[in-house]
């Protein structure tokens, strides 16, 4: 759509034509068409005013019943602009998708958003989660840093694109080159902690292997938990650091999924580490209260900005590649947030806090 100029500008390029000035120079300086000023001219030597007449301009088809409804579409799922010109259609108001889209946008000032999705919090979970965030409202930085937050993650070989972030800037559609998918991609299930200041070595759980409670305490807290809480060097990468300088203060920390909360698993953390918070401690369904799944986020997005893995045994050194080039700042970023994580869940009453 073009710009119309204003009141001022075309007084401007009339008085500059008449002051001598040849017309081409003055649609050259105002960045106007010199049919457009030769128009302002005619009009002017007329008599005849340089403003625009009221009530120029094609009429608005859209009823005032159909103003109604689409002003009650607003902040309701489903209200795609094709569907709600065919509902105006069925109500004998026939209006255009983009008609609905224009008054939508330029009339209402509404824009189209798409739903963020979350995972469904039961009641009881809510409370749980309530109850979790209060007893540590009065937590500060330091008690936080005490905690080892741990996870699994899955990475596809060929994952799902963002849509909403993967974007190309071309001149046309044809110069963006498709991404290939599959169906039913690869992909490898990997266990990881962190601390505020360091993080474990990545465990990745082989193909076929299930994650019961067996495999859970045998290879990941016998061997890559102890393996990692047994650290002694206070300086050296985040690979290899101590995960807190006082490891007699830790606090181990799992979410709610099954080999995690099974007996054994408890049992073996109540004999072998110093503290850690039971599966009646952690509510469940609570990933956006761990940091560690901003983590995977972070590593996820570094692996996309690395050459597209071929196969499993690539992407498994893409994801240990991108875990060694976390920051030490990200991670205290991360666990010195959940001051504001907590007082967040507390203010929704237990509700979804997003990440």
């Amino acid at each position: 759509m073009v710009k119309e100029a204003t009141s001022p500008t075309r007084s401007r390029a009339v008085g500059m034509v008449l002051g001598g000035m040849t017309q081409i120079r003055v649609s050259q300086s105002l960045g106007v068409n010199i049919r457009t000023i030769r128009r302002w001219l005619s009009r002017t030597k007329l008599g005849r005013s340089l403003e625009n007449k009221p009530g120029r301009g094609r009429k608005s088809t859209i009823t005032k019943i159909a103003k109604i409804v689409i002003a009650k579409s607003i902040c309701k799922r489903h209200q795609s602009t094709r569907r709600l010109a065919k509902r105006l259609h069925s109500k004998g108001c026939p209006v255009s998708h983009v008609t609905v889209h224009t008054y939508l946008r330029s009339t209402l000032s509404v824009k189209p958003f798409k739903p963020q999705k979350q995972p469904k919090i039961t009641e009881k979970q809510r409370m749980a989660r309530l109850q979790f965030c209060k007893d540590r409202k009065s937590w500060k930085k330091e008690e936080w840093r005490r905690v080892l937050f741990s996870d699994e993650s899955p990475f596809e070989l060929y994952p799902h694109l963002n849509h909403q972030n993967d974007r190309v800037w071309a001149y046309k559609q044809s110069q963006v080159l498709p991404t290939e998918t599959v169906k039913f991609p690869s992909k490898i299930l990997v266990w990881g902690m962190m601390s505020y200041r360091a993080v474990s070595e990545l465990h990745i759980i082989p193909k076929g292997q299930t994650v019961n409670t067996d495999y859970f305490v045998r290879e990941i807290l016998n061997k890559s938990l102890m393996s990692t809480m047994q650290r002694q060097p206070e300086e050296a990468s985040i690979l290899r650091r101590k995960m807190l300088p006082d490891m007699s203060r830790a606090i181990f920390q799992q979410d709610g999924a099954p080999a995690h909360t099974a007996k054994k698993t408890q049992k073996w953390c109540d004999n072998n580490l110093v503290e850690f918070w039971t599966k009646e401690t952690w509510p469940g369904n609570s990933p956006d209260l761990n940091p560690i799944e901003n983590l995977w986020s972070i590593v996820k997005h570094d692996i996309q900005m690395m050459p597209t893995p071929t196969n499993v045994l690539m992407l498994e050194n893409h994801v240990k590649l991108a875990w060694s080039r976390i920051s030490p700042e990200i991670l205290e970023n991360l666990v010195s947030g959940m001051c504001n994580r907590v007082k967040l869940c507390i203010k929704r009453k237990g509700g979804y806090i997003g990440k």
